[in-house]
C-alpha cells in the first residue's frame, strides 16, 4: 500500500513541479551505511573525495572535499536516484530528484546547508578552485519525503554541468522505523 501511495505521490510531485521545501516527515530514520566516489571527470574537477566514519554507535557521518576546475556558477545540477534492495540486488526505485545544487542548498534539502559550516565554501555560485567541504555530515532525515518504505537503499548522486557528468557518488543507507510497543 505504501509503495502505491508513494508512486502516486511521486507522479503528483513531478507533474506539478518539485517544491523541495515542503518535505517534512518524522516516521522513519535515514541511516548511512557507507559512501564512495565512483568516478569524477579530471577535466572538470581537481578532486572529489568522500570518507564515511562511525561518529557514534548508530550513525555514520561523511567527511569529504570537492574542488572544481570550472566556474559552475548556478548551473551545477544534482540528480539523486534511489535503488531499493530486493531479491538480492539493488533495483530501480521510484524516487528521483534532479535540481540545481543552489536550489538544494537554498531550501536546505536533507540538511545540506551544513556545507556552509566548515571549509571556505560561502555558498552559491560555485566557483573554481574553492573547496566544498563536508564535515561530520549526517543528513537531516526530517527533510526527506514521507512514505518511503523501510529497507536498504543505494543512492546514486550525479553532479552534472550542462551535458557533462562531473562526478558520481554512491551512498548506501537504510530506512528504519521505530518499534511500536
Amino acid at each position: 500500500m505504501n509503495v502505491f501511495v508513494l508512486s502516486i505521490f511521486i507522479v503528483t510531485v513531478v507533474s506539478q513541479g518539485l517544491d523541495l521545501s515542503k518535505f517534512r516527515q518524522h516516521e522513519y530514520q535515514f541511516i548511512i551505511e557507507r559512501a564512495d566516489i565512483l568516478h569524477y571527470d579530471k577535466r572538470y574537477m581537481n578532486y572529489a573525495k568522500v570518507t564515511p566514519f562511525k561518529c557514534n554507535r548508530t550513525n555514520v557521518a561523511l567527511n569529504g572535499t570537492f574542488n572544481f576546475k570550472i566556474n559552475a556558477g548556478s548551473e551545477l545540477v544534482v540528480m539523486i536516484q534511489f535503488y531499493r534492495f530486493a531479491s538480492n540486488e539493488y533495483r530501480l526505485f521510484s524516487v528521483r530528484f534532479q535540481d540545481e545544487f543552489c536550489k538544494f542548498l537554498e531550501e536546505n534539502v536533507a540538511g545540506v546547508q551544513k556545507l556552509l559550516n566548515c571549509g571556505d565554501f560561502a555558498g552559491c555560485p560555485v566557483v573554481s578552485n574553492t573547496n566544498i567541504t563536508l564535515c561530520n555530515f549526517i543528513p537531516d532525515d526530517s527533510k526527506f519525503p514521507p512514505l518511503i518504505p523501510s529497507g536498504s537503499y543505494r543512492l546514486n548522486l550525479h553532479a552534472l554541468y550542462f551535458d557533462k557528468e562531473l562526478y558520481v557518488m554512491e551512498l548506501y543507507a537504510k530506512i528504519t522505523r521505530p518499534e511500536v510497543k
